[in-house]
């Protein structure tokens, strides 16, 4: 069983995601390369992206200039762009390290670009003591230079949230070549029987980037192969272990932990256009894969402009799924009740002084809502006006009871 999230990571793994649940994570973010990245999805050759351009880090800067360590503030100087770009990642790894286990690890994939910053990163949250591995992913495929050596690897970072961790050598363990079970019969000249003809793998794997025309590839922009994500999930986690991607893309990860028998969590920030009532572009690539992942799977938005076109029965189920409340039978004016007994009242039309009015009443005559009532919830789609505004001070000043008016905007931006 698996969930995907639309959304930025950053909040899901915040608000949605419990702390110290996850196994193992892999991620293949943005790798700085100063350009939107794009693709063509086939069958329906619709054009599929993602914003990786030196315009979207510039206009990030002010939440780094405000936010960042000094040595990160001090790149920024003569690099904002890059500054921004590593902090944006910074978040995110923290919150990476928040919803790992102990006994987690993260695979972080990335380039020449940003590895040697990123490791930086990486060695501020988890700790320099936590790194495991550098493993190079060799490949022969791409072009040929003729002015410094061809560029033919990529890096993938490795980091343990504690000295306790899975390895499973076995599960991934390759072949010995002539030569290295040649090497260790025969150490210094003196011959040892050698039985097992296998041996753990270097950190430097080769495999070629995907052929254009291989089966598996579906034209989305950085597609890995499967093989690479069964070398890591394999490697780092054992069946019915939770993987989690926080940049999905296609899919790969979740696919490939699906199929070893991994339960998994998929995010992705998809903001190509997509027709009303669609699922963004992302997540029907995924669906369209053959891998019938949706038939097993929740889907959670966190995307704004996806809740914003909600009707009113399906706002409500999202506002109530945000929160964990449950729907009352019968609702006599509540939406909602969350775990702590708040009762909810979810529209989709800018609410006005008569709703919060006859909401606190419904609240206080709920034989659900338990008693006394210290707080309400109002979330409205569109807004409040002021009248709503001075309903809300008088609740506050005569019943004590404190009432909280919440848009999918400021939900958003809650965690």
């Amino acid at each position: 069983m698996g969930t995907f999230y639309h959304g930025d990571c950053l909040f899901v793994m915040r608000h949605d995601i419990t702390p110290n649940s996850v196994d193992l994570i892999y991620l293949d973010p943005p790798f700085f390369t100063g350009k939107i990245q794009k693709g063509t999805w086939h069958p329906e050759a619709m054009e599929i992206s993602y914003e990786d351009s030196k315009k979207f880090w510039d206009e990030k800067a002010n939440v780094m200039r405000e936010k960042a360590p000094e040595w990160l503030k001090h790149i920024g100087l003569k690099q904002p762009e890059f500054a921004s770009y590593l902090y944006y990642m910074m978040e995110r790894l923290e919150a990476c390290y928040h919803v790992l286990k102990p006994t987690g690890s993260l695979y972080l994939h990335c380039d020449w670009r940003a590895s040697h910053y990123l490791k930086m990163v990486l060695d501020e949250v988890f700790g320099y003591h936590q790194f495991q591995n550098e493993l190079v992913w060799y490949y022969q495929t791409g072009g040929a230079s003729k002015t410094r050596f061809s560029s033919k690897h990529d890096t993938i970072f490795w980091y343990s949230k504690s000295s306790k961790y899975t390895y499973n050598w076995k599960d991934i363990k390759i072949s010995r070549t002539e030569k290295s079970l040649e090497r260790a019969q025969n150490p210094k000249g003196a011959r040892i029987a050698i039985t097992d003809t296998t041996k753990n793998p270097d950190d430097v794997i080769t495999l070629n980037q995907m052929n254009p025309m291989a089966k598996e590839r579906v034209g989305y922009p950085t597609q890995k192969p499967e093989a690479l994500l069964e070398l890591i999930i394999k490697a780092s986690s054992k069946e019915g272990d939770t993987v989690l991607d926080p940049f999905c893309g296609c899919g790969t990860t979740v696919i490939v932990a699906s199929k070893l028998n991994r339960q998994w969590i998929g995010i992705d920030i998809d903001t190509s256009p997509r027709a009303k009532g669609k699922l963004p572009t992302a997540f029907q690539v995924i669906q369209n894969r053959g891998h019938a992942l949706f038939d097993i799977a929740n889907y959670v938005t966190r995307d704004l402009g996806e809740i914003k076109e909600m009707d009113g029965n399906t706002f409500e189920s999202w506002v109530n799924e945000f929160y964990k409340a449950t729907k009352p039978r019968p609702d006599k004016g509540v939406d909602g009740i969350t775990p702590n007994g708040i009762p909810i009242q979810a529209k989709v039309y800018l609410i006005k002084y008569p709703v919060l009015s006859e909401f606190v009443t419904n609240a206080k005559l709920h034989h659900a809502v338990p008693k006394p009532i210290k707080e309400i919830i109002a979330v409205s789609q569109t807004g409040f006006d002021d009248s709503s505004r001075k309903r809300k001070f008088e609740i506050e000043t005569a019943d004590s009871i404190k009432v909280t008016l919440e848009t999918p905007e400021s939900l958003l931006e809650s965690a």
